[in-house]
């Protein structure tokens, strides 16, 4: 049996946020996390850090907790943030009474505009739509969300906190009508640990619900699916955002050697067993391309998407767009914390807050947060952005698309001692390129192998299991080059590997 103060439930921004804060504070604890870190809505956004534009009109507070957020984390995790400023274009038919109506909501909540003209947004961004009326300067950032977590539990840590990835809670332990613990059940080796704990805080997201209900609660949620294309090279070297109301398809964040494009607004049930529609690649390929024409034409390699927690929808909501992206922090009062809705750009609040909330209801001691002014530890093991700029050595190359060499493979696999192939790709991008891990999976598969971490048997598994989620992004996007890449995959892996025997 495990004991320590507090139990985090999910490994997200939010939770490795939590652990960071809890850590700087003193308090010990556990983290639990079904799969890797960032394994739902924080791997699955579209990695921007918003300056707080896109909510200014419809959700004021929203937007100025995340221009707060934006200069802290741009302060604190520099080796995480790609400071590429940010445009709103407006195009021909975009009214101009929202563009009025946007410049005040971001001044009343103090994120700073500059109104271009139309050639001046095209000396910035070349591939814009020619005929855009104007663009609105933001200081929007690209941020890189497998690496936020990741730094964050290193401060975890550093300072004694320990995590638990691949961990599935089942079960709640109770003593007294208060939930005391939970059961948690290894994913790879099925291996069962009893965690028990002061207080546990469910920080898992789109599936706090689901968490909450295991524990014989219920949480005010909405869940809308969002989903999103990434390109086979970068576009723009700013984030795009389209001069209007929030719709689909509107925003373009400029990531590492891609682009990403999003996002749709779907109500769902679940967060589990999600796919990507056609017609939403199609929307979102459309509405992209009429800010930037060249998007149209461009080769996407893969389509995802994620889900969004938000809290209940007022009955006058129209849609989840309307619904505000705040968050809210619940005391069951049975030893359980819940924290639901927020966005990424506002993790560290979202962790501050749940802290200050934990240590004053339930350890009753009031400890100062320094998770804002601290950088983020770790970030000296890191390279900068861009991509080209990082790699200082071509031999031994085991991802050319991502430039991942054998050297950072074997790092993870010695610093971490996975078996997972996506665990590597979390932390070195391989296979994130256009071969989306074709020519790279088995070559990373085979260095687990050598480090014993893998047995013959267990490896084809492995490998079916990765290409096959793969696969499902890769499908939404097999058109023209794309599937004529997978076809070749296909063929050698069935075929020069006998994977269809197998």
């Amino acid at each position: 049996m495990i004991k320590t103060d507090v139990i985090i439930i999910g490994g997200g921004a939010t939770g490795c946020g939590i652990a960071r804060d809890l850590a700087l504070r003193g308090i010990a604890h556990h983290l639990i996390e079904k799969g890797d870190f960032a394994a739902g809505a924080t791997g699955a956004c579209h990695g921007l850090l918003h300056s707080g534009g896109r909510y200014a009109v419809s959700d004021p507070e929203a937007a100025e907790e995340c221009i707060r957020e934006n200069m802290i984390l741009r302060k604190i995790g520099e080796k995480c943030v790609e400071q590429t400023g940010g445009l709103f274009v407006r195009l021909a038919g975009d009214s101009r009474r929202y563009r009025d109506k946007f410049l005040e909501s971001c001044d009343r909540v103090g994120i700073d505009t500059e109104l271009l003209s139309g050639a001046r947004a095209l000396d910035l961004v070349p591939k814009l739509n020619p005929s855009l009326e104007e663009a609105v300067r933001v200081p929007d950032c690209s941020i890189d969300p497998f690496r936020l977590c990741m730094l964050n539990a290193i401060t975890s840590k550093n300072r004694g906190g320990v995590f638990h990835r691949h961990h599935e809670v089942f079960e709640f332990i109770k003593e007294k009508g208060r939930l005391a613990g939970v059961r948690a059940r290894d994913r790879f080796t099925g291996e069962i640990k009893d965690l028990r704990a002061r207080v546990i805080i469910n920080a898992s997201g789109a599936w706090g619900k689901k968490i909450a209900n295991l524990a014989g609660h219920d949480l005010p949620m909405n869940l809308s699916k969002g989903s999103l294309v990434i390109t086979n090279h970068r576009l723009t070297n700013m984030v795009i955002n389209r001069l209007r109301p929030p719709s689909n398809g509107d925003i373009i964040v400029p990531n590492e050697a891609v682009c990403l494009a999003g996002t749709t607004s779907i109500s769902v049930d679940s967060p589990d067993n999600l796919v990507v529609g056609a017609d939403e690649v199609d929307i979102v390929t459309r509405e992209a391309g009429r800010m930037i024409p060249e998007f149209n034409s461009t080769r996407l390699i893969r389509a995802y998407t994620g889900v969004r927690p938000l809290l209940l929808a007022e009955k006058d909501a129209t849609d989840d767009r309307s619904v505000s992206r705040g968050f809210r922090i619940i005391n069951h009062q049975d030893g359980m914390y819940s924290i639901l809705g927020g966005k990424l750009s506002t993790y560290r609040l979202m962790a501050e807050k749940m802290v200050d909330t934990v240590l004053k209801e339930v350890f009753d001691k009031t400890v100062a947060c320094q998770t804002g002014d601290l950088p983020l530890e770790g970030q000296e093991f890191l390279s900068g952005y861009p991509l080209s700029t990082r790699l200082k050595d071509m031999k031994d190359i085991i991802c050319e698309c991502e430039l991942v060499t054998r050297k950072d493979v074997e790092s993870v696999i010695d610093r971490i001692g996975t078996k997972s192939i996506g665990d590597i790709q979390h932390r070195t991008r391989l296979g994130m390129g256009p071969c989306q891990g074709g020519f790279c999976t088995y070559r990373a598969l085979g260095i687990i192998q050598e480090k014993g971490k893998i047995t013959c048997d267990e490896s084809m598994g492995a490998l079916r299991e990765f290409l096959q989620k793969r696969f499902r992004g890769i499908r939404p996007a097999l058109w023209g080059d794309q599937l004529r890449e997978e076809q070749l995959v296909e063929g050698i892996y069935l075929n020069i590997m006998n994977m269809e025997q197998q």
